[in-house]
């Protein structure tokens, strides 16, 4: 199942929150920045800033009561953060696709099965989606790392998982969280 477009990827909006004008003022290989100039339902028109990188996955790789977490040291957070594989989707990939993709990629392992868990906007400042896969009947391989990657992969007790995410000094890694949070609602965890 493919989620659907997200709403700002086409020009449908509120009619009460007329969008003006959108102005990208940088671009990276990896996002936009820019804003909108909105006019609020009362007239007045303001800007609205945002960044706009790729949609992206995480998945969530569970084998014989173990899920697959992946380790490594984010330098945006200054930290060693546990998590989960995940990645950027390619211009034109199914987010399924990609599921697969990244967790063979970070950690060597590949999907029997990838299943859909949710779709959610994971920041009021960034236009993008986080597609939450469950990935089972997993077969272990060697990880294909990207450049630049240093990842370290482990297997964690199912039912201790949300705990190992969490128990770290410093921020939580919200990226994991949610999604854990939302398999664990469903049944999954």
């Amino acid at each position: 199942m493919t989620p659907p477009a997200a709403p700002w990827s086409d020009d449908v909006g509120d009619s009460e929150w007329l969008v003006h004008d959108a102005v990208v003022a940088w671009e990276t290989p990896f996002f936009e920045a820019g804003y909108d100039v909105v006019e609020r339902p009362n007239g007045n028109r303001a800007n609205y800033f945002w960044l706009e990188p790729s949609d992206a996955v995480i998945v969530l790789a569970v084998d014989d009561g173990e899920v697959v977490a992946v380790e490594q040291y984010c330098p945006r957070h200054r930290m060693r953060e546990i998590g989960l594989p995940a990645g950027g989707v390619d211009e034109g990939e199914d987010p399924a696709a990609a599921a697969r993709r990244e967790l063979r990629e970070e950690t060597g392992y590949r999907a029997g099965t990838v299943t859909h868990v949710e779709s959610y906007v994971p920041s009021g400042w960034v236009r993008y989606r986080r597609h939450v896969y469950v990935a089972e009947d997993l077969t272990p391989g060697d990880p294909d790392l990207n450049e630049g990657e240093w990842i370290e992969t482990d297997t964690v007790p199912a039912d201790e998982v949300i705990d190992v995410v969490r128990g770290r000094d410093g921020p939580v890694n919200g990226g994991a969280l949610t999604p854990l949070l939302l398999a664990r609602e469903e049944g999954l965890l």
